[in-house]
């Protein structure tokens, strides 16, 4: 397993203790969660950590509101087309972009429709396509060495792990390739 891999599954775990907001279908709690004592009552608004969020979700308690459209993710993919060869022209996504992507494609998952297949494979191609022009522009910024924060602060936390074990393997790794050190 790579150092990214493990560092992706760490960022993974930490954003389980994250709170979401939550529509409360059903009254329930009180619960004691290790942090606080809650509390849900029908009809609210409320925040929770995204582990107990996922959980009340599946009994359907409630449902989680950050999550994304698939109209939202036309429009990201083509702002992300507008300046392709651009690294700096990334488009500010939410800093839980691909965990509200998760959302919607649990949601599509869980339909048993042919409308919502067709929706789950195409937010499925959506995706890739961002993926793809973001890590190429992701790529692009690191070789270039570029640290504006400004550029920097469109990345999402996973983006920016990306970004920073590319720029390391870059300034720590080309002397092998080339023959020197760069130090």
């Amino acid at each position: 397993m790579s150092l990214l891999s493990i560092q992706l599954k760490a960022l993974s775990r930490v954003n389980m203790l994250i709170k979401k907001k939550i529509m409360v279908l059903e009254d329930w709690g009180p619960f004691d969660d290790g942090f606080e004592e809650i509390s849900l009552s029908k009809g609210s608004e409320d925040e929770v950590r995204f582990w107990l969020a996922k959980e009340l979700q599946k009994n359907s308690l409630v449902k989680i509101s950050e999550s994304i459209s698939l109209d939202e993710l036309g429009r990201i993919l083509f702002q992300e087309r507008q300046n392709i060869n651009t690294p700096a022209s990334l488009v500010k996504v939410p800093k839980d972009f691909y965990y509200r992507i998760s959302v919607l494609l649990e949601d599509l998952k869980k339909e048993n429709s042919l409308e919502a297949l067709e929706q789950l494979r195409k937010a499925r191609q959506l995706l890739e396509e961002i993926v793809s022009i973001r890590i190429r522009k992701i790529i692009q910024l690191a070789f270039l060495k570029i640290s504006d924060q400004n550029i920097l602060d469109k990345l999402t936390a996973e983006e920016i792990l990306v970004y920073r074990n590319i720029k390391y393997t870059i300034e720590h790794n080309i002397g092998d390739i080339i023959g020197y050190t760069t130090s």
